[in-house]
């Protein structure tokens, strides 16, 4: 329900006041559950942009426990299609999801940055690193992130585990894949025939992914902590 709202609100801090702990509140929260229906879909908002990726992220970690998380997009396959003069590069195309009307939050304005999809993840507890995270595909991002968030806290999966789990992807009718004009729940090939059909059977518009098209949900990158391992296998250790 948090996703559909972005677009049509979000603007840079600095031109626009986001509301970031009203919209992190347990009150506003606790709102946004009660339009949740388990038994059959809902409509998406329009606002969510079209998903274009091109996106690259890695991260690192040294020996001291000093991490960087890094993404990086020049968006739409090559970008603006703009390459400076003796350079071997584009120039990136994130302008793109800036609005052309004049009073959305997100219009077009000299020195505004565009709303846009580029959110590296770092995971710390106590004030300390347990790890870094990032998985690309435009506007899945935010979806990815929530799925291997929830792939490595709620069900206790290791890194490259809770990376090949399969995803899903929400999308509205401006944003499907090519062929499709109506809001589509997108699943990754291998999810079982009992998950889609109980999806379906809710009303919702459920797409197999299959082959290289499974890049709409993203790649990604995870590093853990030694400490953070360590500190897990000890208390699966006591639990027995």
């Amino acid at each position: 329900q948090t996703t559909p709202r972005a677009a049509p609100g979000f603007s840079e801090p600095q031109h626009r006041k986001v509301p970031v702990n009203d919209l992190l509140s347990e009150e506003h929260i606790n709102k946004r559950q009660k339009l949740f229906n388990p038994t059959k879909s809902v409509t998406i908002p329009k606002g969510f942009t079209q998903s274009h990726s091109e996106t690259v992220y890695f991260t690192t970690v040294d020996g001291e426990g000093n991490a960087c998380s890094m993404i990086n997009s020049n968006y739409m396959g090559f970008g603006t299609g703009i390459v400076p003069d003796n350079c071997g590069f584009t120039l990136q195309n994130r302008g793109y999801n800036f609005s052309l009307e004049k009073d959305h939050p997100n219009c077009v304005v000299p020195n505004k940055r565009p709303y846009h999809t580029i959110i590296p993840g770092l995971v710390t507890k106590n004030d300390e690193f347990e790890w870094t995270f990032g998985v690309m595909g435009g506007f899945m991002q935010p979806q990815g992130h929530v799925q291997v968030l929830c792939n490595m806290i709620d069900f206790e999966m290791e890194p490259q585990t809770a990376l090949d789990e399969l995803r899903f992807c929400i999308s509205d009718e401006n944003s499907g894949l090519e062929g499709t004009n109506h809001s589509v729940v997108y699943v990754e090939e291998g999810m079982s025939t009992e998950v889609i059909n109980s999806l379906s059977k809710k009303g919702h518009n459920v797409v197999v992914v299959r082959g290289d098209d499974r890049s709409l949900f993203g790649r990604g990158q995870i590093i853990k902590s030694i400490q953070t391992t360590q500190n897990q296998t000890q208390n699966q250790n006591q639990n027995q």
